[in-house]
């Protein structure tokens, strides 16, 4: 490959990022409104399902392959698991945290999994990061703490937590199987997984099986399965596989 090829590849991921840092951020706004008519793990099965089934369209329509019987089954049940988990902790949490700070709770993934991609020895310990994690962390206390009432945020705030540590190592876990799999046959498998936990989850929880009824939480369900699912995971598993995991 020359290297204006190489750059221009280069600048795709790039661009492809910046995307998706665009729509994550938009998502947990829309997440706030549909939590406003939907059911926390309800709310997030309406979204996951519909995208799954335009993945699962697009690899029929296109006769796309899937992966390996063994690499299918690990990342189904790696969506199942932490896709899945991680969605209902993200829907659950951003119930009560205000949408600025679950914002930066969530940006602790990125941290956790530098700390997870050494420990899977995919990528080798830096000094760097690790100040760097410690620097992001002070400032997640100081953010917690200038937020009034925040100890009643505390229990969405761990959630948040929990599921961006479930959702890094999810991560990894799609690194590790992306050499073998396209972005399209990946989140057909794991959000169709996730979106069957979450189905289970929302009926042992005994949630109103409901469709939003205003135009409002109909455009902001619209919003999470087109953009913020079928878009930003297709550019997520895309630049996955072209930049390091911690990257």
């Amino acid at each position: 490959m020359t290297q204006t090829s190489t750059q221009h590849t280069d600048n795709k991921s790039l661009i492809a990022f910046i995307l998706v840092v665009l729509l994550g951020g938009s998502n947990s706004v829309a997440i706030r409104f549909s939590n406003l008519e939907l059911a926390p793990f309800w709310g997030a099965f309406l979204r996951l399902m519909p995208a799954a089934l335009i993945y699962w369209a697009i690899l029929l329509l296109r006769k796309m392959d899937l992966p390996t019987l063994k690499d299918s089954a690990v990342i189904a049940i790696n969506g199942f698991v932490s896709t899945g988990i991680g969605f209902a902790l993200l829907y659950w949490g951003l119930q009560t945290v205000p949408v600025s700070l679950a914002t930066v709770v969530i940006s602790t993934g990125p941290l956790f999994t530098l700390i997870l991609a050494v420990l899977h020895r995919l990528e080798k310990f830096r000094l760097q990061s690790l100040i760097g994690g410690l620097i992001a962390f002070s400032g997640l206390a100081i953010a917690i703490n200038a937020q009034p009432g925040s100890r009643e945020l505390i229990p969405g705030i761990i959630a948040l937590l929990i599921g961006a540590l479930i959702s890094a190592e999810g991560n990894i876990i799609f690194k590790i199987y992306s050499v073998n799999s396209t972005p399209v046959s990946i989140n057909a498998l794991s959000l169709f997984s996730a979106a069957v936990f979450l189905g289970i989850a929302s009926f042992f929880a005994k949630e109103a099986w409901n469709l939003p009824s205003t135009t409002t939480g109909w455009t902001a369900l619209a919003y999470l399965i087109l953009f913020g699912s079928v878009l930003m995971f297709y550019l997520f598993v895309y630049v996955l596989t072209r930049w390091t995991a911690s990257a």
